[in-house]
């Protein structure tokens, strides 16, 4: 019975860490790469595509798509390796904020892409408002993205 439980907490995580496509399109816009662009990231790793996607990145998204430069350049594969990130490690990151998965908002989210510990690290904050304003004035005037 505690199993059931259990497998039906996780099912319930995995559907609670899926990100819009609204959150999607402000993260877009926020990393603002040119799809076949790349840059130095985080001291060594280079990150690139639309989500500025690193090689270690996308190796715990599940290394999908047919290699690392491919699915950066690849909007759909690019965005099934966020998503596939998020859900990997959004329990981490409610944990660290002390909240439940379910709680979690595009901010937060934003925060874990910059690492599996992103959501406790404060210079992640500065990420998780420039989100925060682009979900705000999405909310506002009622665009869509």
């Amino acid at each position: 019975m505690y199993l059931i439980g259990y497998l039906l907490c996780l099912a319930l995580g995995e559907i609670a860490a899926q990100v819009d496509e609204k959150c999607l399109s402000c993260l877009r816009q926020y990393e603002d790469g040119p799809i076949d662009s790349c840059y130095k990231s985080f001291g060594t790793n280079i990150a690139c595509g639309v989500f500025h996607i690193s090689k270690p990145f996308w190796v715990a998204c599940g290394s999908i798509g047919y290699n690392w430069e491919r699915c950066t350049q690849d909007e759909f594969c690019a965005g099934k390796c966020i998503q596939n990130f998020f859900r990997k490690f959004a329990s981490r990151c409610a944990h660290q904020l002390k909240k439940p998965v379910s709680e979690l908002t595009c901010a937060d989210y934003v925060r874990l892409h910059h690492g599996p510990d992103g959501c406790s690290m404060s210079s992640s904050l500065r990420h998780s408002r420039a989100i925060n304003n682009c979900m705000w004035q999405d909310n506002m005037f009622g665009k869509k993205k």
